[in-house]
């Protein structure tokens, strides 16, 4: 799918020419790891939006703290071709989007949009995913080629639960999930069956700070382990 192969915070560090002493990882995470699901998983969708001649339309469900730091969500811009236009929808919370927000995307939806760069547009919207909004007419500019999910523990919260039932109605949609540690990625992803649960392995864009474990003896990162539904 003509993307770079970054495939190590090693690889990242020297294609921008930073010091491996850099803390940058800690945040860089994040978009790095949606680049991580375009290279590994992204082959189809991305084929499909450039045949429709549109943007790769990607819904990102499950944003939070991400929102302090959207600007460094531009790496994905410029690590893109310059012939891959990515809309990235930030699924939110219903109380997290401001209240004096009184902007309208073109979908008639209450939200924000931000032009990152000229081949990446965030869009922020609230709601609950596939309950309160649908995710076929209510986000960005129509149903997603891709969903991404990080750090979801499916089993943590009950509104997991639309995000699963609308990947399992819709197979052309790849779903790509993070998770903090392997047993809790293994028990997530087999809700999208044995591929999905085959399908976890190590994300080297997993922040390289370990977190504090008080209920387990395993090893936790922020987007440790990745697996995907409907490959």
């Amino acid at each position: 799918c003509n993307l770079l192969e970054i495939n190590s915070w090693k690889d990242y560090y020297e294609l921008r020419g930073i010091p491996f002493e850099s803390p940058v990882a800690l945040l860089l995470t994040f978009p790095l790891t949606i680049h991580q699901a375009f290279l590994k998983y992204g082959g189809v969708p991305i084929t499909v939006s450039k045949m429709l001649h549109r943007p790769m339309r990607v819904h990102v469900v499950g944003i939070e703290k991400e929102l302090n730091f959207i600007d460094l969500f531009k790496e994905i811009g410029f690590l893109l071709p310059e012939d891959l236009a990515v809309e990235l929808v930030f699924i939110v919370r219903q109380d997290m989007l401001p209240e004096n927000c009184n902007d309208y995307l073109e979908n008639g939806r209450r939200g924000l949009k931000v032009e990152l760069t000229p081949n990446l547009t965030v869009l922020v919207q609230s709601g609950t995913y596939n309950e309160t909004i649908d995710p076929n007419f209510d986000c960005g500019s129509g149903p997603p080629d891709m969903l991404i999910a990080m750090n979801a523990g499916l089993f943590a919260y009950d509104s997991w639960r639309s995000v699963v039932e609308y990947l399992d109605g819709n197979e052309g949609v790849v779903g790509v999930f993070t998770d903090y540690n392997e047993h809790s990625g293994q028990n997530c992803a087999a809700l999208g069956g044995s591929k999905a649960r085959e399908s976890l392995t190590i994300n080297p864009f997993r922040q390289p700070r370990a977190m504090p474990v008080y209920s387990m003896n395993l090893p936790q990162f922020s987007n440790g382990f990745m697996y995907v539904f409907n490959e």
